[in-house]
């Protein structure tokens, strides 16, 4: 049996999620905040405005399912240690946003344009955005991000392994998460053991 909660609608606002240890995510646009999943196999807290998500291991793989968050706005996500965190239907355009991956995990906000996007990743992970205007890329020791949009001002930093690429047309609008024609796995002259794990 699920164990659903509800969450945060009225006395916090959410304007950032990151997800954690494998923890699953999916982000809605809508007017009214909440948060929604299996209590038993996730916790959840907020720091300041940030909805933090974690998966403290009470659950197998295949019992965790997802948490659904809604909210009408969003500046930043991130994802460190595997798991997943993916924007879902159609959200308004934001000013900007910043998504980060540490030591493996994707991130993908193809469905939320922003002016400027600014996209990390560490040791291992997958970023998938659309920026309007501009995009700062990083990647250290190894992972991918995939970009679409009109950006005009394209700022790539690679150290260590690592690939900037711009995204396939078909995939711009496509409900799952594309297949990167690079390998954040193989793309990268360090392996650390949390990637060594995602990449299994």
């Amino acid at each position: 049996m699920l164990h659903f909660v509800m969450m945060f609608a009225a006395t916090a606002i959410i304007d950032s999620v990151s997800a954690h240890n494998g923890a699953h995510v999916v982000i809605r646009h809508g007017a009214v905040q909440h948060v929604s999943g299996d209590t038993r196999c996730y916790s959840t807290r907020m720091s300041g405005h940030e909805l933090v998500i974690d998966n403290p291991g009470n659950c197998s793989r295949d019992e965790r399912g997802v948490i659904e968050v809604v909210t009408p706005s969003l500046s930043a996500v991130a994802v460190s240690n595997g798991g997943s965190l993916q924007a879902s239907g159609a959200f308004p355009a934001q000013p900007s946003i910043e998504a980060a991956v540490e030591q493996g995990g994707t991130i993908d906000i193809r469905f939320i344009a922003a002016q400027r996007v600014t996209a990390s990743v560490y040791s291992g992970g997958r970023i998938f955005v659309n920026a309007r205007n501009t995009l700062d890329a990083t990647i250290d020791s190894g992972g991918v991000v995939t970009y679409w949009g009109e950006a005009r001002d394209v700022r790539k930093s690679v150290y260590n392994g690592g690939v900037v690429q711009r995204g396939a047309e078909d995939d711009a609008f496509s409900a799952e998460t594309p297949t990167s024609t690079a390998n954040p796995c193989r793309d990268s002259t360090k392996r650390s053991r949390y990637r060594r794990e995602s990449c299994r």
